[in-house]
């Protein structure tokens, strides 16, 4: 059986811990249940109920008439918000609300629903930026290395991977002459979903790229650079890593490709850490990924 610790539960709703524990014994919202050492443990229907709340919260119902809800009728509150023309963060919360509680389930059916619906209607782009992003911040997939549960984790990411693979295939080819932009991880990196997500923005754009996917040794994008001559890399940090570590890879990806502008994204705090060299860049915002990449 999965269970979740009080700093589980407020890491994925955004409730402080001491909230949670008011409205245990004011409201009785949820029951935790206690190991022998008296530590409070909690069960995934808990973390789903508190999930809903904390969407419902967000779109400014009060917790004394949330807390008189039963799980059924709290469901429906946040389908209401749905399928109702709210505004955008209410059905943005909705729909993260419930692919984490899909994810945590492992119902596959219900998240293909619900990520569907997203991208219906934000499109593929604004539902990865308002929806996909919390989501996979909230569970410790795109950047950070949290783990919640091994296991929840990998089913989510394929989802999304999935539908990422699915739109990808759906964009034309680049047309013209231009020079391409390699996208890659480094050898170390398996954290693959925002790197799907700059080749779907990037061939949306009509740019030409090309994927080298996860795990890339760095002899390979030297070979990839020498055979293609590409106008720009782009690679993500996501991973925790010592900083010398880290700066000595990407020192020696300066040295190697000097003529090349090479652009960083992913995990901030990794990248604040370290010292760019001058053709370096970071992209801290994922919408930006066009404007930093234009060839000039």
């Amino acid at each position: 059986m999965i269970t979740y610790s009080i700093a589980d539960l407020e890491n994925l709703t955004g409730i402080k811990a001491h909230t949670i524990r008011i409205w245990e014994k004011r409201y009785n919202v949820i029951e935790p249940s206690r190991t022998p050492t008296n530590i409070r443990y909690y069960s995934n229907d808990d973390m789903r109920k508190l999930i809903n709340i904390a969407a419902l919260m967000n779109a400014g119902m009060k917790i004394s008439k949330i807390s008189k809800l039963s799980p059924d009728e709290l469901n429906n509150e946040i389908n209401k918000r749905l399928a109702a023309e709210s505004k955008d963060d209410v059905v943005a919360d909705s729909y993260i609300s419930q692919l984490i509680n899909a994810g945590l389930d492992f119902n596959e059916p219900s998240f293909d629903k619900l990520f569907s619906s997203a991208i219906m209607k934000y499109g593929i782009k604004d539902a990865y930026i308002k929806v996909l992003i919390p989501v996979l911040n909230r569970v410790g997939l795109l950047w950070s290395t949290e783990n919640l549960n091994p296991a929840q984790e990998h089913f989510i990411s394929n989802m999304v991977k999935q539908k990422l693979y699915s739109a990808i295939d759906a964009l034309p080819p680049a047309e013209g002459d231009q020079k391409p932009i390699v996208l890659f991880l480094p050898d170390y990196e398996d954290h693959e979903i925002g790197l799907l997500m700059a080749n779907f923005i990037l061939r949306q754009a009509g740019r030409k790229v090309i994927y080298l996917g996860q795990k890339v040794p760095m002899v390979n994008v030297v070979d990839t650079v020498n055979e293609c001559s590409p106008s720009q890399l782009l690679f993500f940090l996501i991973q925790t890593r010592p900083t010398d570590f880290l700066q000595s890879y990407i020192d020696q990806l300066s040295n190697e490709f000097n003529s090349l502008q090479i652009f960083i994204t992913g995990n901030k705090q990794l990248i604040e850490s370290l010292q760019l060299p001058k053709n370096f860049q970071a992209i801290t915002d994922p919408e930006k990924i066009i404007e930093f990449t234009k060839i000039k």
